[in-house]
């Protein structure tokens, strides 16, 4: 078993020094054929903090799991040794978490290259995690223990106190916005009601969010934002104090507004703009056409001057780099899928301008084949290069589990939403291609329980209130269209399949339609340069129009879907 501390990164030095130590002659590496760069080198004056530089590149290169140095005095300088171990060429089983009921998401492959470094890098990330979840105390360890040649399961240990949670957020000073405003701009502190409470009786429900002193800094940076798409170009705001009791916490801001400016200008690349919500929208046409012409490097810097009391210029300055061709597209650990079935689904072509939305509507079509644990954007990594003016990009798999099993009903009247459901399945194994690539269907067995349907002409069990069921199916991918989306269930014959094929087509196409892709346009964050120091602004989109008649449709569809499999 390895095993390493998380926090202590103990690097043996051992030396045979006899008083001060002059100029070097000679510098060796031993234990590795591998080509090392060095600060060291022969001819300069022995350093101890250039050793000491040279000890932490090497650590932190991976490629050693020791390292020790030796510096001898001889008659004609001193004789410097590096003695290193290099690291075991690891791969990675499986992550186990200790306890396991902490929701980490580390998206690690079966496969993925391992070492302590690496392994140490991982625990801080679940540490970060933690922490971010509310668990200020939090520390992880972790192990390396081997299951087979060269093959380790990561095990990480987990030692954590109760989370702790926002019960209270107060804005001291002089806010002058409103208090729903403000607590409306808080993201990772924003304590959310479900019901309102009753005076004297019940506090309501509300959601608590975690407290860290990172969320703090983010909704800090929030807030500032706010109060400068205001128009207080002079607000300034801080932590004033947080008290931590128990598994509660209690934080408030002292902020300080200034005044109120009146804008008589707004400049963006010498044309006017008459508000701020004119000045958002011009903002994100601009990123998009740069989007579309394959810039990555968009920015936006807002310039503000002030002209008389309370009264300023506004400046906007856009800088974008060169734009870049996609170069090669790869994806990381898809074995048990073919490489076309993937690149359906991606809106990117090689070769063609690297458009950012597209490539935003890739990942978000490759998440609702629904074949990997889902995809974020530190799975996707973009890699320009300036000279060719091409960029390649790699996007990071995690494959789902084969099998799974579950336990589910409706969440209204079963007449109504749906039946009871036992089910076990797996995945099938990878062979075949195109529509018969069959790791992309799922076998399952299943036990339904059905009421009485409200509906009886749509119901395909109305004479059998419990039916073993063992069905194949391809979920529905966008990639695939019309030859996803479909079971095979005989013991429900064809009209239930043509009813659920037909149900799934239509909801899988409209729904995102009606959702609005949310996150497919991210917010814009502004530099804003004021005379008492730099600032950031977002941009955030307006919401979608119709929002309560969409919510309606897709509640609506949701429904449909449930009384078609009943």
């Amino acid at each position: 078993m390895i095993r390493h501390c998380l926090f202590s990164v103990i690097l043996p030095m051992s030396t045979a020094l006899a008083g001060e130590l002059g100029v070097i002659k000679s510098v060796a590496v031993r234990g590795t054929n591998s080509g090392v760069s060095l600060a060291t080198q022969v001819g300069h004056s022995y350093d101890a903090r250039v050793i000491e530089q040279d000890l932490r590149r090497l650590w932190f290169s991976g490629n050693f799991d020791d390292i020790r140095v030796e510096a001898t005095e001889e008659d004609e300088g001193t004789a410097v040794v590096f003695r290193v171990t290099e690291a075991q060429q690891l791969r990675l089983h499986a992550v186990l978490i200790e306890p396991s009921s902490y929701g980490l998401r580390l998206n690690l492959p079966q496969g993925t290259p391992m070492s302590r470094l690496r392994s140490n890098q991982i625990a801080l990330e679940a540490r970060k995690q933690l922490r971010s979840q509310g668990y200020t105390d939090a520390e992880v360890d972790y192990e390396l223990t081997p299951v087979a040649k060269r093959k380790v399961d990561l095990r990480l240990i987990i030692k954590a106190s109760d989370p702790v949670r926002v019960k209270e957020i107060e804005f001291a000073g002089d806010p002058r916005l409103d208090q729903k405003d403000l607590r409306g701009a808080l993201r990772a502190l924003r304590i959310r009601r479900l019901f309102p409470g009753v005076p004297g009786i019940w506090a309501g429900w509300r959601i608590l969010p975690a407290y860290s002193p990172e969320a703090v800094d983010r909704d800090l940076a929030r807030l500032e934002a706010l109060y400068l798409s205001k128009g207080y170009f002079d607000a300034r705001m801080r932590l004033e104090e947080a008290v931590v009791s128990g598994k509660e916490a209690r934080v408030r801001f002292l902020v300080q507004s200034g005044p109120l400016y009146h804008v008589r200008e707004w400049t963006v690349s010498g044309d006017r703009v008459g508000s701020p919500q004119a000045f958002c929208s011009a903002m994100f046409a601009a990123r998009r056409d740069a989007e579309r012409e394959g810039i990555i490097d968009f920015s936006v810097t807002l310039h503000v001057q002030p002209v008389a009391n309370a009264v300023a210029d506004l400046t906007a300055r856009i800088v974008h780099g060169q734009p870049y061709r996609t170069g090669r597209i790869e994806f990381v650990d898809y074995a048990r899928y073919k490489d076309a079935t993937l690149r359906r689904n991606f809106l990117l072509d090689e070769g063609a301008p690297l458009d950012e939305g597209l490539l935003r509507k890739s990942v978000a079509r490759l998440n609702r084949t629904m074949l990997f644990e889902p995809v974020s954007e530190r799975d996707v990594m973009i890699r320009p290069n300036e000279k060719t003016g091409e960029a390649d990009i790699s996007v990071r798999l995690a494959r789902r589990k084969r099998g799974a099993w579950q336990l589910a009903g409706p969440a209204g009247p079963a007449s109504l939403a749906g039946p009871l459901e036992a089910s076990i399945g797996s995945r099938l194994p990878p062979w075949g291609s195109g529509i018969f690539e069959l790791s992309t269907y799922t076998a399952s067995v299943s036990m339904l329980a059905f009421a009485h349907p409200i509906l009886p002409a749509l119901s395909v069990a109305a004479k059998m209130p419990r039916l073993p069921v063992f069905a194949v199916r391809r979920p529905f991918s966008p990639g695939e269209g019309w030859r996803s989306g479909f079971s095979v269930v005989p013991q429900l014959g064809w009209r239930a399949s043509a009813v659920s094929y037909a149900t799934t087509q239509i909801q899988q196409r409209t729904l995102p339609l009606l959702a609005g892709n949310p996150g497919l346009k991210p917010e814009l964050q502004v530099a804003v340069e004021r005379p008492m120091g730099e600032a950031s602004m977002f941009c955030a989109l307006p919401p979608a129009r119709f929002l309560n008649w969409r919510r309606g449709a897709v509640l609506a569809l949701q429904i449909l879907g449930a009384v078609s499999a009943s």
